[in-house]
């Protein structure tokens, strides 16, 4: 193993314990690629640091935060979503945001 993974993770017995415990055999990355991914695409200054304000640390970790926050309970997952009584249209599922699921808020 990498040093720095071992680092950032932890000791490479408690990496195969984690990855066991969620039916792993071996460890992927394409999900933490995919959320750093969209991170990126919603927070431009992570990427694109042309900007002044964007290189002061504390204006980073108040977007990082605001996207994370976002992400996590503002938009609309498909996992969520619930079937409709009766269609309207041709939808058949009413889309929900993990806010709306956990009963924050009732819409979008």
């Amino acid at each position: 193993m990498d040093l720095h993974i071992e680092r950032a993770a932890g000791s490479q017995r408690r990496v195969d314990q984690e990855l066991t415990a969620l039916g792993y055999n071996t460890p992927n990355t394409s999900a933490v690629e995919r959320h750093n991914g969209t991170a990126q695409r919603m927070n431009p200054h992570q990427v694109r640091r042309s900007l002044a304000f964007a290189r002061l640390p504390h204006v980073r970790q108040t977007m990082s935060d605001l996207v994370n926050g976002v992400y996590n309970f503002c938009r609309v997952n498909r996992s969520l979503q619930v079937k409709l009584d009766e269609p309207v249209g041709r939808r058949q599922y009413a889309q929900r945001t993990p806010a709306m699921a956990i009963g924050i808020t009732d819409t979008v």
